[in-house]
């Protein structure tokens, strides 16, 4: 037949089939690889090219060259319309426009080249019919690997909108991915858990594989590589097994010492860590086509039996009632049920909307990390709590060993005191009184006899001082709105200082344990003696004022303050160390001239 009549014939009919929706695709395998364009364009018009129906080159894994023909019937389909290939991952793709006497190339692409040689800056390898009506003809080239190359014809207006749709949806999709990583490292530093480490690294190897699979990583992250493109997905998927292992073994609680599953899933991420090395080693591998057909092959096969050990180990768990295995299988078949849509969609056995046929496998994706994200933040809830629970107990045990101290300490104080006094003051008293009975049968005037006796008056009454300090005798039989009352009234005696008390509440004391009120004494005692001895003040004013659930302290005086050159915490560290066994709060106001205030407040314990 006449090389021009067979052409115009095909015209006529793709300009028919056209119009009424039905665009043809012709497919052609040329299983020695050998046939030149001008061969090819001899088998079409020899009627040895088949119609591709549906328009779904899918081969599986291959050792032939495909020719894939199309005709643009008129101008304004040539100016208007685009082929779509619609996978990122063929190795190389070369575009014919057929003239009456030869095929003229029009472009080479493919992910052995870099992006920028693609005809359109798209994922997707997309053509032009720039030559006008006529036959084209596409070379698909991915020999030795698994070849699927859905094609389709778009005119310009829609491909524009579906791309601006695309770009939005993706940065959506993977922005919310990128929220989750950023959630699993920001647990892991705050908790140091491994399993939120390797959950951020299995959700990290999960976006970078679905970036390579969908052809964005090429084109805005490695674009000038023609070494990475056709490795980027085997790469990201070997990552995302071993991390899918890590993660589920401190996730799930799986290879536990003693389980049966140990061993295998530690020979399991050992053989993908080996196929890793074989897919990172720097070779052109299709110089060893054959053993990488055959690795190709052998890690899909493997990692399924693999997974599906690794998937009958959950569902053991789940029978167990583990909780988090239970999240995890709730994720899994999320994301297994978009996946399995989206396959029979591809196959023509199921019709879906567009967003899910285009975006199915990353939307279930990101639902199966939500899903498992929700899934850690109850772990990090209820962590939280048994953390909060545990420094808790350890607070009250603290609190009761610091308890037996303080009334050890209150104890002991007793003892000395009651030592001093009984013992120690009889004696002192005792030798007063022989003294005196010396000094009446001494010489008139013998001064040393006088010396004596005063010296051993002003010990025994220091020794008295002491010993009510250490145990107020008023705390004891009166309490502690007594106790300070005499304090205060001691202090006023002398003459040389004024101190107004005022105290409200506390008519119930007793009730309140006694280290509370012991201690509660000694802040006021202290504060008084720091007044006495450093302030040189002449008015001083203590207010005592107990409240519902807490009791306030306000010490103030007129003195020359505090040196402002003396840093806070080193003021009344005693005071302050008391008032934080009480869990109260203190806060100093001074000046350096005009006295010194002290507020204290503190919660009330419970009564008994």
């Amino acid at each position: 037949m006449n090389r021009g009549l067979f052409l115009s014939i095909v015209l006529l009919l793709s300009g028919w089939l056209s119009a009424n929706g039905q665009q043809s695709f012709y497919v052609l395998e040329d299983s020695s690889r050998l046939l030149s364009p001008a061969a090819i364009l001899e088998a079409f018009e020899n009627g040895r090219f088949k119609p591709l129906q549906p328009s779904y080159l899918n081969p599986g894994y291959t050792t032939s060259d495909y020719w894939i023909a199309v005709t643009a019937p008129d101008i304004s389909f040539a100016e208007n319309m685009l082929l779509i290939t619609d996978n990122p991952h063929i190795n190389r793709l070369e575009w014919y426009a057929a003239g009456h006497h030869a095929m003229q190339l029009l472009s080479v692409t493919g992910d052995y080249y870099p992006f920028r040689q693609r005809p359109v800056r798209d994922p997707s390898f997309i053509f032009r019919f720039s030559n006008g009506p006529g036959l084209y003809l596409l070379k698909i080239e991915k020999h030795h690997e698994s070849l699927q190359a859905p094609l389709r014809l778009i005119d310009r207006q829609s491909y524009y909108e579906e791309k601006e749709r695309s770009t939005l949806i993706n940065g959506i999709l993977t922005g919310i991915v990128l929220l989750i990583i950023l959630f699993g490292v920001f647990l892991y530093a705050n908790t140091l858990d491994a399993v939120y480490g390797w959950y951020a690294l299995y959700v990290l190897s999960t976006l970078c594989w679905i970036w390579a699979n969908s052809g964005l990583g090429y084109q805005y992250i490695w674009p000038d590589s023609v070494y990475f493109p056709s490795r980027s997905r085997p790469i990201f998927v070997l990552f995302n097994f071993i991390f899918t292992v890590q993660f589920l073994k401190v996730f799930t609680g799986l290879c536990q010492p003693g389980s049966r599953l140990r061993q295998p899933l530690l020979f399991v991420q050992g053989v993908w860590m080996a196929m890793l090395l074989v897919v990172l080693w720097p070779i052109h591998y299709q110089r060893y086509a054959i053993a990488t057909m055959y690795l190709l092959k052998a890690l899909p096969f493997f990692s399924l039996a693999a997974l599906s050990m690794l998937g009958a180990g959950v569902l053991y768990k789940v029978v167990k009632g583990n909780r988090p295995s239970m999240v995890y299988l709730a994720a899994v078949s999320v994301l297994m049920f978009f996946v399995v849509a989206e396959n029979l969609y591809h196959l023509g056995t199921v019709q879906l909307p567009s967003y899910f046929a285009h975006y199915g496998l990353f939307t279930g994706i990101v639902l199966e990390m939500i899903i498992i994200t929700f899934g850690l933040a109850a772990r990090f809830s209820h962590y939280r709590k048994e953390k909060e629970t545990i420094l808790k107990a350890m607070h009250e045990q603290q609190k009761k060993l610091t308890d037996t101290i303080v009334t050890v300490e209150e104890n002991e104080r007793k003892v000395l005191a009651d030592r001093l006094h009984d013992e120690i003051g009889s004696l002192l008293a005792l030798a007063s009184l022989q003294l005196d009975a010396v000094q009446g049968n001494a010489p008139t005037g013998a001064p040393a006899a006088a010396r004596a006796g005063n010296l051993i008056r002003e010990i025994s009454e220091t020794v008295r001082t002491i010993s009510h300090q250490l145990t107020p005798v008023a705390m004891e039989k009166y309490g502690l709105v007594k106790a300070v009352t005499d304090l205060t009234g001691i202090a006023n005696a002398s003459g040389k200082i004024h101190i107004e008390l005022v105290i409200i509440g506390f008519e119930k004391e007793a009730a309140f344990p006694r280290n509370f009120r012991n201690i509660l004494y000694r802040i006021i005692q202290e504060l008084l003696q720091n007044v006495l001895r450093h302030a040189e003040a002449g008015h001083v004013l203590i207010q005592l004022i107990e409240h519902d659930d807490h009791c306030t302290l306000l010490v103030e005086d007129d003195g020359k303050g505090i040196p402002g050159d003396l840093p806070d915490p080193q003021l009344l560290r005693s005071i302050r160390s008391k008032v934080d066994y009480l869990e109260g709060m203190m806060q100093i106001e001074h000046q350096t001239t005009t006295g010194a205030l002290v507020n204290i407040e503190l919660p009330l314990p419970k009564m008994n």
